[in-house]
């Protein structure tokens, strides 16, 4: 297997010391240098806003006020924790009570997962706010049938998570719907499969999912769910790795990011092939570049710089979870 060279670690490092925030840099400090959690969270905190969401921590936008989108970038720094932060944490604490806020039982999910207000500044066109469409379903089969996974089922992985933080009767109704949505529409054996998914090979439900089912506290169930993602992961990944060069595709190791993922072991050579390739594309400047462009606009490259910092400290930690970085320089 091949390794990042120690120099181009230290390159990446510089790079996301020199062009990163707060955060970024907090979040290198814990992965690679004092695994203090205590002192991430602190960090952390800093970005969230008195109603326990969090804003400036999403670099597709300048928008810095709360939205859904970006409690998912907080959830997934939580989630990527190495140790599970404690109940009582005010940040966790605080962060439930956003998101159970914006639970809405009559479509069994949330809504809109940015604000107006994200329109008013710069922003990339797919985060761009649209008319929010939260007319109530009528009945629990639609509200399966219709459920929404991108993005949202994130929120129910932290739900589950913290599930002692959250009502019973709440509890079940959060988890019931991407559960079931799987078990009747992703699994090739049940009567209501829908091929379509699969043919679309939208990569995003499964990278969500990822995130769910691990924090399910029935293991039978998550057990169950996870032989369902195993069933065709391929449809969800682009294996033209060249494409990547210039477009916005997911590799397999886009979609698979970590080798305690519950699809790695079916998919583990092409996860680790893709990884390799995605190590070639870093820059001179120890950054990985987007390979595309957010748009010509000044202040959209200003976002891209910054989204390219937060993605190469992604890839770092990335290569780091696969044990594919060179620690040290060689001596002969």
């Amino acid at each position: 297997m091949l390794k990042l060279k120690y120099e181009k670690f230290i390159k990446a490092r510089d790079y996301i010391f020199v062009h990163g925030d707060d955060l970024n840099r907090a979040w290198f400090r814990y992965l690679f240098e004092d695994n203090n959690m205590d002192g991430f969270l602190h960090v952390l905190s800093k970005y969230q806003h008195e109603n326990g969401g969090f804003g400036g921590i999403y670099y597709d936008f300048d928008y810095q006020g709360t939205c859904l989108k970006t409690a998912e970038i907080a959830i997934k720094y939580i989630l990527n924790l190495k140790e599970k932060p404690p109940t009582d944490h005010p940040l966790i604490q605080k962060m439930m009570k956003y998101l159970l806020d914006l639970y809405i039982p009559e479509i069994g999910n949330w809504g809109e997962v940015v604000v107006p207000e994200v329109n008013d500044g710069v922003h990339c066109y797919w985060v761009s706010y649209g008319e929010e469409d939260i007319t109530p379903l009528k009945n629990e089969e639609e509200r399966i049938e219709k459920y929404k996974a991108n993005e949202r089922v994130c929120f129910a992985a932290f739900v589950s998570y913290y599930s002692e933080l959250v009502p019973n009767d709440m509890y079940r109704d959060i988890i019931k719907y991407p559960t079931e949505y799987i078990l009747r529409y992703w699994d090739k054996n049940s009567p209501h499969y829908k091929k379509e998914i699969f043919d679309n090979g939208e990569p995003y439900d499964i990278e969500y999912f990822q995130w769910f089912i691990p924090c399910l506290k029935d293991k039978d169930t998550a057990n169950r769910l996870a032989s369902i993602l195993c069933q065709n992961p391929t449809a969800f990944m682009e294996l033209d790795y060249v494409r990547s060069e210039k477009e916005y595709v997911h590799l397999p190791c886009d979609v698979i990011e970590s080798p305690n993922s519950i699809v790695y072991p079916v998919v583990k050579d092409l996860v680790l092939d893709s990884l390799e390739y995605r190590m070639g594309q870093q820059s001179q400047d120890g950054r990985w570049p987007l390979g595309w462009s957010f748009g010509d606009d000044e202040e959209l490259k200003k976002l891209q710089m910054k989204y390219e910092t937060y993605y190469t400290l992604a890839m770092l930690e990335k290569l780091e979870r696969f044990n594919m970085i060179e620690r040290k320089c060689n001596v002969s």
